[in-house]
């Protein structure tokens, strides 16, 4: 029978973590004609200060497949890949520790993941992400559509000129076979970000579907480490200086992180060469060869606005020589 295991990265998540563990336990498990086993929901805990380490005990003196494990290791990237090093089954999902799952999360991702498994084959590493509805912290929705709130383009993905420069799949509606994560574990520490990195390592030598359905409740709270900003058009107009910084260390983020790309897979797919070399040597080229590469769409925004930005990164951003 197929199996999903859940990494489930925590850390002083007290308030909501049952909640969501129970929501994961309660899923549906049939995908279609398939029917699946939950296998292992394996807690990976920074070493939370808060009841965390206690009310994921209990719960697992309940439910045996529920498994806390300790992690000194700080940051969510560090987190994950210890959550992820525990999976053994054939096909992972990822799960933060406040938010909640709707019934259908674990059928839907399955199916549409079994499709491209029918398509490439199950040694092609594979990914699919899905929509969410965002809420508040008492889980009343303030945006149906997370892609339609940030304006997300969802299948990026399939453009490395895009995907390279900036994510559009959330990773708490991940799942992604075995092949995808012996391919890119463990994240190294230089990525922006774990799922971001997934997303790269998938759609460079696999393959990427995204479903148009939320199917999860992704709750919005003060203690977010990653979450769905709003009023960003009215932040950015309201103090341009300060968005324009944020927009510049952004940029160096996914820099570093193609740096690391290209550290990690020498050799990548032509259609994928030249905007990561690009990228990776953005702030080491003179003004001039930014905006070659910009005007012959090496890397590109799919919005208006971030384009702009770009060329006035490109344009004020001082070289470097590393």
């Amino acid at each position: 029978m197929l199996k999903i295991d859940v990494a489930f990265a925590s850390y002083n998540g007290e308030a909501f973590i049952a909640e969501q563990i129970r929501s994961i336990l309660h899923c549906n498990r049939q995908a279609g004609d398939v029917t699946f086993e939950l296998g292992n929901i394996n807690v990976s805990d920074n070493l939370s200060s808060d009841q965390t380490a206690a009310v994921v005990k209990a719960l697992s003196s309940e439910h045996p497949n529920v498994r806390y494990f300790p992690n000194s290791q700080r940051g969510v990237i560090h987190n994950f890949n210890h959550a992820i090093q525990q999976c053994s089954a054939d096909y992972v999902m990822l799960s933060d520790q406040d938010d909640v799952w709707l019934p259908e999360k674990m059928t839907s991702s399955l199916q549409k993941l079994l499709e491209l498994e029918q398509k490439y084959g199950k040694d092609c590493p594979l990914l699919v992400f899905t929509d969410l509805h965002v809420t508040d912290s008492q889980l009343k929705v303030t945006a149906p559509s997370f892609f339609a709130a940030q304006r997300l383009i969802p299948d990026s993905y399939r453009y490395p000129k895009h995907i390279f420069l900036a994510n559009v799949a959330p990773g708490c509606t991940m799942i992604m076979n075995r092949k995808l994560l012996d391919l890119a574990m463990p994240v190294p520490v230089e990525a922006s970000m774990h799922d971001w990195w997934f997303l790269l390592v998938a759609s460079t030598f696999g393959q990427v579907a995204h479903i148009e359905q939320p199917t999860m409740l992704y709750r919005q709270h003060e203690n977010n480490q990653v979450g769905a900003p709003s009023k960003r058009y009215a932040a950015f107009l309201f103090s341009p200086l300060h968005q324009f910084r944020l927009a510049g260390q952004r940029l160096g983020q996914a820099e570093m992180q193609a740096k690391a790309f290209l550290k990690c897979f020498p050799v990548i797919p032509e259609r994928c060469a030249e905007a990561v070399q690009f990228l990776a040597s953005f702030r080491r080229l003179s003004r001039l060869e930014r905006l070659r590469g910009l005007m012959c769409h090496k890397i590109e925004h799919r919005t208006r606005a971030k384009k702009v930005i770009l060329y006035l990164l490109a344009l004020t951003l001082p070289r470097t020589r590393s």
